[in-house]
């Protein structure tokens, strides 16, 4: 015990090693009362769910325990910072403890929600007469003890998540990293399920050296930020300026993560439909084949780089901040004079890195068309995007401890 006490870093990665441990076997048992060939059938037409599964550490092959992962959590977590953003006087008085009560059940009506209309998909895989313990039960049973443990499932990952914040490595968005991985050659294989793209030695070589570049100019992208000096003349040392950071990519990796899923959910919902009502053009927006389409997928990114990363500077909540800490911009009046000169920063540096996310995202799909297949290298990158922001987050955490171990005062 003196030795872990001595060694924390070594004591947290265990830790963290357990929670995965944990984690896959959940993913790996199927629920009762499931047909597992028919579910994986099922649950395969929907592509928006294998999408977002690897975005959450989600399993929606087959229903398992660990289905929703933390995508309950993940969308909770998204909707608070949005009500956040509002500055609300009645949310601005809120305890961290009262806080965390109020995403849990955030989370919870949200894994209701996503539980339920997983059984809805599912209704065709569920056994009639399913035995448990000798008895018989019917599908309406089957299919509420089905969502029940979904529910139960995602409540439990979010707290593995949290316990691993508190005890482990890397935050509650370590769980994902299992699915990111083990889902790669998946998402570059069959990706939006429209063209296969083999894994014969060039095609790796190709992937290899595209996977090296993406990760290179995306770890670069990151470091880039704009300085916006601040000072504060109530200080003893008001001579000494600080600063505002505003990166480039002020949203991460966050619109990758959602963007397929948003642009695949229509077509994977409506796409009967729209066969039988002359919908085809709406299909066409969808389909990441036509230009009309790739035209779509790259707003949806631009979209979704100005929404989180508006939630996540939130510049008139900054500017409020501000001036009650008695700081100002130089050469700039506080108030509402700050308040447009942080939003027109943003918007500066939302516009530039949402177009440097869109040219990642758009250019497999346009080289796609002329070369099938070579359109799964969108998602595949949006997947190793995700997976770079985890690690350095890890990366970070890890070098902060390890030097807080070898610190020494004398």
């Amino acid at each position: 015990m003196k030795f872990f006490r001595q060694h924390d870093l070594l004591q947290r990665g265990l830790v963290m090693f357990l929670l995965l441990a944990i984690l896959l076997i959940g993913q790996a048992i199927i629920l009762p009362g499931i047909n597992p060939e028919i579910a994986h059938a099922t649950l395969a037409k929907r592509t928006y769910l294998g999408l977002l599964g690897i975005s959450v550490g989600g399993q929606f092959k087959l229903p398992t325990i660990f289905t929703l992962g933390l995508g309950p959590y993940m969308t909770g977590l998204i909707v608070w910072q949005a009500i956040s953003a509002l500055d609300l006087e009645g949310i601005n008085r809120l305890s961290l403890s009262q806080t965390g009560y109020l995403q849990k059940i955030i989370t919870l009506v949200l894994a209701i929600l996503q539980s339920s209309q997983i059984v809805r998909y599912l209704q065709p895989a569920l056994v009639s007469g399913t035995q448990i313990g000798g008895f018989s039960f019917n599908k309406t049973f089957v299919s509420a003890s089905a969502m029940l443990i979904l529910i139960a499932g995602s409540m439990l990952t979010v707290f593995l998540g949290e316990f691993n914040a508190d005890k482990g490595l890397g935050g509650i968005s370590v769980l994902i990293l299992p699915g990111i991985i083990l889902g790669l050659p998946q998402l570059l294989q069959k990706g939006w399920k429209l063209h296969h793209y083999p894994l014969t030695h060039y095609h790796l070589l190709v992937a290899a050296g595209l996977t090296l570049l993406v990760v290179i100019i995306f770890i670069m992208l990151l470091q880039i930020e704009l300085r916006i000096p601040v000072q504060n003349p109530f200080l003893i040392d008001a001579g000494r300026q600080s600063y505002l950071p505003f990166r480039l990519l002020v949203a991460g990796s966050m619109p990758f993560m959602f963007s397929a899923t948003i642009f695949t959910l229509p077509r994977s919902i409506f796409k009967s439909s729209l066969d039988h009502n002359g919908g085809h053009w709406l299909l066409q927006l969808t389909n990441p084949q036509t230009g009309i389409g790739i035209l779509m997928y790259g707003i949806v990114l631009m979209f979704l780089s100005y929404a989180f990363g508006l939630i996540t500077i939130q510049p008139l909540k900054l500017a409020k901040q501000m001036k009650e800490n008695d700081e100002y911009l130089i050469n700039v009046f506080p108030g509402v004079y700050t308040s447009r000169y942080l939003m027109q920063r943003f918007l500066g540096m939302a516009t530039i890195g949402g177009f440097c996310l869109v040219g990642l995202g758009v250019t497999p799909l346009i080289i796609g068309l002329y070369a099938p297949g070579f359109e799964n290298f969108t998602l595949y990158f949006g997947s190793v995007v995700i997976l770079i922001t985890i690690m350095q987050s890890l990366i970070d955490q890890v070098r902060a401890l390890y030097t807080r171990q070898q610190y020494q005062i004398f």
